[in-house]
């Protein structure tokens, strides 16, 4: 009785979260047959759309846009914060985002090439700490170097999944692999 129960229960839990993901989530990808189907799809818009000139949001997902308004806010709040992220309008990796959005842009290479820039755009972020970690540390109060790079392989790891989950293409978000054909749609 309780084993059925439980069976129940966890089917109901399935069917809630399949719920949720078309309402909410349906632009995230969770398989590779799944974007194995969005690629051909992909390939097809390409033969019915031109590519568009190419523009960028920096770091998508309003990553970007909300470091901005944040530094904005806290200057305005904080003297010491004005002075220590001075100049800091656009977030400090920002050119690796760009980067990533120049290979997004066309998506050519399959699921491999998508791979590959998500990768890229990981190793550049952390690389960017590793570099720049004495800095880092000092900006934000860390105790030691070791810390501020453990911040950004942090920060590289949560962007490296969250463009893994949701840059997949035909999902008609501006951040799809391939937008630049009929803007991410591949109608």
């Amino acid at each position: 009785m309780l084993r059925n129960r439980k069976v129940v229960i966890g089917f109901l839990l399935a069917i809630v979260a399949l719920v949720i993901y078309l309402v909410f989530f349906r632009t995230l990808t969770l398989s590779p047959v799944a974007e194995a189907n969005q690629m051909q799809q992909l390939e097809q818009a390409k033969t019915t759309h031109q590519l568009a000139p190419f523009a960028s949001d920096g770091c998508s997902g309003n990553v970007s846009k909300n470091w901005r308004i944040v530094v904005e806010q806290m200057s305005e709040t904080s003297q010491s914060f004005a002075e220590t992220f001075a100049g800091a309008e656009n977030i400090p990796f920002e050119y690796a985002c760009v980067e990533h959005d120049k290979a997004y842009h066309p998506g050519e290479g399959g699921y491999i090439g998508r791979l590959q820039a998500d990768l890229q755009l990981r190793s550049e972020i952390i690389s960017y700490g590793i570099e720049r970690a004495a800095t880092i540390q000092t900006r934000t109060g860390l105790n030691t170097p070791e810390e501020a790079i453990f911040l950004y392989e942090l920060i590289a790891e949560a962007i490296y999944r969250g463009v893994r989950l949701g840059g997949a293409p035909c999902t008609g978000e501006p951040y799809a692999w391939g937008y630049g054909y009929g803007a991410g749609k591949c109608e």
